[in-house]
């Protein structure tokens, strides 16, 4: 089974803001594919935050000419088939791409996903902190954070861990195997 991690960034406090996402899929022990698109948000969530600004590092004149949600969900739906997805911080990036379905009047995938917090906290309790950066540090995965692309990657391989570490290479297997829930969206 295929594993598929996502991430967005967002320009403002809205969930719906989402101005990049990146994808990373891995299949039979190896990335296998993986997507990364600027998006310009909509009107009504595009004003772009200093603090997210200085967190993620796109600005207005980077997504000026990328394309709309609604572009970018056709492409990024495919994705979502015939896997499990996963996140760090699970909760946000769902509830970005709910958000940002709603806000543009599109369908929400439905799809099943995990939190690779969990899944740290799980593997590693001695570590001070579960954050993406801290996990893909003692991991030895160089990560660039906030780069979606980079942060979808680095979850995979928290994924890839687990399983390494569990001998178990049938995801919903291990999953259930570390007490990790399935959720639905």
């Amino acid at each position: 089974m295929r594993v598929t991690a996502i991430d967005f960034e967002t320009a403002n406090a809205s969930a719906a803001s989402v101005c990049s996402v990146g994808i990373s899929v891995l299949q039979e022990g190896v990335i296998a594919d993986d997507y990364y698109s600027l998006i310009r948000p909509e009107k009504n969530v595009s004003h772009f935050n200093r603090m997210n600004i200085m967190v993620h590092g796109i600005r207005p004149a980077d997504v000026r000419e990328a394309p709309d949600f609604r572009q970018v969900y056709r492409e990024i739906l495919p994705y979502f088939e015939d896997t499990v997805v996963c996140a760090h911080n699970a909760g946000f990036d769902m509830g970005c791409l709910k958000a940002a379905c709603i806000n543009c009047g599109l369908p929400v995938p439905h799809l099943r996903y995990f939190d690779t917090v969990r899944l740290a906290r799980k593997l590693f309790p001695r570590l001070e902190h579960h954050r993406l950066d801290d996990v893909c540090d003692h991991i030895g995965f160089e990560l660039n954070h906030h780069n979606a692309a980079s942060d979808a990657e680095g979850c995979l391989m928290i994924a890839l861990q687990a399983m390494n570490l569990t001998g178990i290479y049938d995801i919903e297997e291990m999953l259930a195997q570390c007490g990790i829930r399935i959720y639905s969206l």
